[in-house]
């Protein structure tokens, strides 16, 4: 028992100091994002995503992602997020399945033809 304890003691400590959150900023280029009709389809596409906490409160602290910045006339999308529960690659993927281009993935099609007028590529 003398032999456990210590053992037990030092796995307590290891877990009080593992990280709970890590909230980093990216920056998404979405060629489509022309307006605040295009931004809100993205909000609502990232709000779907699992364990992402999506919110537009800057003050909420259980934030895990959040739209920061957007850029119209450069189709720049910066995003807040908690990399412990989601990844970029997990923003770009909802992204390009609400109907948008991002680098990594294309636009899903469907998604594409279902987006207001005003979305759409010229």
């Amino acid at each position: 028992m003398k032999r456990i304890l210590p053992v037990l003691l030092l796995a307590a400590a290891a877990a009080a100091g593992c990280r709970v959150r890590d909230v980093r900023t990216t920056v998404i280029r979405v060629p489509g994002l022309r307006n605040e009709a295009c931004s809100n389809q993205i909000a609502k596409a990232l709000a779907r995503l699992p364990d992402s906490r999506y919110t537009n409160d800057r003050n909420d602290p259980e934030m895990c992602l959040r739209i920061e910045k957007v850029d119209f006339a450069t189709g720049d999308l910066t995003v807040r997020y908690d990399s412990m529960k989601v990844g970029v690659r997990n923003l770009e993927d909802a992204i390009a399945r609400a109907g948008f281009d991002t680098p990594t993935f294309p636009a899903d099609a469907t998604a594409r033809d279902r987006l207001p007028p005003e979305c759409r590529a010229e």
